[in-house]
């Protein structure tokens, strides 16, 4: 495991991406989503992902210069596709509208089509810095989908994942952040990588029958299951309709050049009550929670509590990235000219 701080990272993700082509803005926002996955733990969703990216760019999947279509728009509500764009810039912006909808209406709501915008607790925050409540779907495409139904063998979604964040005063916000399969993609990556097993009942091989290989699903076709059974079943399928507003985008044969629509809402509290007294009454809430008398061993903890801890301490001994995918951004480094090691001073 290799460790570096936040400025390395941040350093290194803007410097890849622009010699591969985004605009020093692009750059940053693309670079703030991932490196606070990774600050905050979230690995999954953090630096290793920047490869990625960059290929994209260099391949033309990513486009720069493409922009972003307002299809329709309301007061309230606007609905926007993404096309090649970044979707991490696209997902910026849409929150930054909804947020400016809500501003003046005390709700906004804007879904999107586009490009991959990466860990959801990042837009969701976005409107509890602002004292409003958070909330981010994302529907993963059907093509291909590896997440099956209850009661399945064959995937027919995507891991189709939601976020909401509830804003406070002297607490950390409260931020759900979960897919509604039984983990995130990139966690089973992050699995592999480590030689870790999966625990039994999250997967299925390319067969159906029941395995604890993340390889099974990231290197050979398999599937896995929705959380909660019939409850993660029927959420991923509401998330799945949410976004479903452009024509053309089919349940099984996206014509588009992307397969994720989203959703970001923002509601003003005020609408209800003085922000202040809201703000307190959230406080009151996380306290009255994690007053509760734990089972012997455990603790109980709030949504999003372990990542605010993982940020303390990652921002203090550093990032770590696992040595598979850091040599894979050594890798892509190198076919784009920029010596990776050196640039970290390694």
């Amino acid at each position: 495991m290799l460790y570096f701080s936040e400025a390395q990272l941040r350093a290194l993700s803007g410097k890849l991406l622009t010699v591969a082509g985004a605009t020093a803005e692009q750059a940053e926002t693309v670079t703030d989503v991932l490196v606070s996955a990774s600050l905050h733990g979230i690995d999954s969703h953090g630096i290793r992902a920047l490869p990625g990216h960059v290929r994209s760019l260099r391949d033309g999947r990513v486009r720069p210069d493409a922009t972003i279509r307002v299809v329709k728009e309301t007061l309230t509500t606007a609905f926007w596709e993404g096309g090649q764009q970044f979707g991490h810039v696209v997902g910026k912006q849409a929150m930054e509208t909804a947020l400016r909808k809500a501003d003046a209406y005390r709700m906004g709501w804007v879904s999107t089509v586009s490009l991959h915008i990466g860990a959801l607790f990042y837009y969701a925050l976005m409107a509890a810095q602002r004292g409003m409540i958070g909330i981010v779907t994302c529907r993963v495409g059907t093509v291909g989908g590896r997440v099956t139904p209850y009661g399945g063998r064959e995937g027919r979604f995507g891991t189709n994942p939601l976020a909401i964040c509830i804003p406070a005063d002297k607490e950390n916000p409260i931020l759900l952040d979960m897919a509604t399969s039984m983990v995130a993609d990139g966690h089973l990556a992050v699995m592999a990588a480590r030689g870790e097993a999966a625990p039994e009942g999250w997967l299925l091989d390319q067969d159906g029958n029941p395995t604890t290989d993340p390889t099974e699903y990231t290197q050979r076709r398999g599937y896995m299951v929705p959380f909660g059974t019939y409850k993660g079943y029927g959420l991923s399928m509401i998330i799945g309709l949410l976004p479903m507003f452009l024509p053309g985008l089919d349940l099984e044969a996206e014509s588009k050049t992307y397969h994720w629509g989203h959703t970001f809402m923002a509601l003003d509290p005020t609408g209800f009550m003085p922000l202040q007294a809201f703000l307190e009454r959230t406080d009151a809430y996380i306290r009255y929670v994690k007053s509760c008398l734990p089972l012997p061993g455990r603790e109980v903890l709030v949504p999003f509590e372990r990542e605010w801890r993982a940020k303390a301490q990652r921002a203090k001994e550093g990032i770590p990235v696992d040595e598979p995918f850091w040599e894979t951004i050594v890798k892509v480094g190198t076919e784009i000219g920029v010596d990776v090691n050196a640039e970290m001073g390694r």
